[in-house]
């Protein structure tokens, strides 16, 4: 048997089978590997029924702090692109495989050496942690100018994945303080690592088609940011620190899995395009109806049944996008919309529209 501490007990069958579950599980949970599960049929029970169930639940809550599990589990699946006819325990496994695979890829001899590195083979969800962390932290770093070949050197290219993680930050403050633009679409990134803060003169940032639930709060250190793509990723939610982007004029949010926006939106003050199309959206935030500035809401396939009375305080908005939604009826004070010319209504459960409408001189085309 294995310990935490790596200290090898023999122990017979008999005593396996008799430890009581209280004082066995919490050493199954501290050190799993695959070889655990052929030790005994005891072992191998509570490894498959308990302990990696309870671990893929705790992965979810990871990636998806709020809502409820099944959420949590359509979220890790989706990232993962896991089989749904897999069990928890079986996703548990995939997870950590990818994990392993990664972190071999980004650093060679992250699992070579046993004697130093046993731990690191453990699924468990501090090694879990250690490897979201890390691993997303080199995959941008490779991605941003000069990366690449500094983690390519040969002093830096074996060293551990944890400690080429812990130089990024430094990395970063001597070469990348000055940096517009950065383009981290398409790298697979399933967290933004908080060191994006650094990059303080930043004005346009992508982060399209990756895997992210979440966005650290360190995302609202990026003042000077004017453009955010968020398009194609797994976020539930936005953290209130994105009020601190004072300067955003346009946010591309399609695709995602929001259900809600928070009410720091509204203090989005410069803020001219909003896309937030291909989402879950149950309901607006009366705050919207504070960007003054809007010209473009794009809200196709969502969950809408109702518009709050604010959105009539959007005095610029010129196109209003609400097809395929579940909207019900629309407020009359939606015609105080001085400047819309495009208002699309597309597939909703609208039996009439407000008699007001007829008073929208700027209206265009009404669909």
């Amino acid at each position: 048997m294995i310990t935490p501490g790596n200290k090898m007990l023999p122990i017979s069958s008999a005593s396996i089978e008799s430890l009581p579950n209280e004082l066995l599980l919490p050493i199954l949970e501290a050190c799993v590997v695959p070889s655990l599960f052929s030790v005994c049929k005891r072992w191998h029970h509570l490894l498959a029924s308990e302990v990696m169930p309870s671990l893929y639940k705790k992965i979810g809550k990871v990636h998806v702090s709020q809502g409820d599990i099944s959420k949590q589990a359509f979220i890790v699946d989706r990232i993962y692109k896991l089989d749904d006819r897999l069990s928890e325990g079986e996703k548990a496994k995939a997870i950590f495989k990818e994990a392993f695979t990664l972190a071999k890829s980004l650093a060679p001899a992250e699992l070579e050496f046993k004697w130093k590195t046993q731990e690191k083979r453990y699924f468990t969800l501090a090694n879990y942690a250690s490897y979201l962390i890390n691993i997303n932290r080199l995959l941008m770093w490779k991605a941003l100018p000069g990366g690449a070949e500094y983690l390519s050197q040969e002093k830096i290219k074996y060293l551990p994945l944890e400690k080429q993680g812990e130089l990024l930050r430094g990395w970063i403050e001597e070469n990348c303080k000055n940096f517009t633009i950065l383009d981290l679409s398409r790298l697979s990134l399933t967290y933004l690592p908080p060191e994006i803060c650094q990059l303080s003169k930043l004005q346009t940032l992508s982060l399209n088609q990756n895997q992210l639930s979440s966005l650290p709060e360190e995302i609202g250190q990026l003042f000077k940011l004017w453009k955010l793509d968020l398009d194609q990723n797994q976020l539930t939610s936005l953290p209130t620190k994105i009020e601190q982007l004072s300067q955003l004029q346009r946010l591309y949010l399609n695709q995602n899995q929001l259900t809600v926006l928070p009410a720091e939106i509204g203090q989005l003050s410069q803020l001219q395009w909003l896309e937030l199309n291909q989402n879950q959206l149950i309901a607006l935030p009366a705050e919207i109806g504070q960007l003054s500035k809007l010209q473009r809401l794009e809200l196709n396939q969502n969950q809408l049944t109702a518009l709050p009375a604010e959105i009539s305080q959007l005095s610029q908005l010129q196109y209003l996008y609400l097809n395929q939604n579940q909207l019900t009826a629309l407020p009359a004070e939606i015609s105080q919309l001085s400047q819309l010319q495009y208002l699309y209504l597309n597939q909703n459960q609208l039996t009439s529209l407000p008699a007001e409408i007829g008073q929208m001189s700027q209206l265009r085309e009404l669909r």
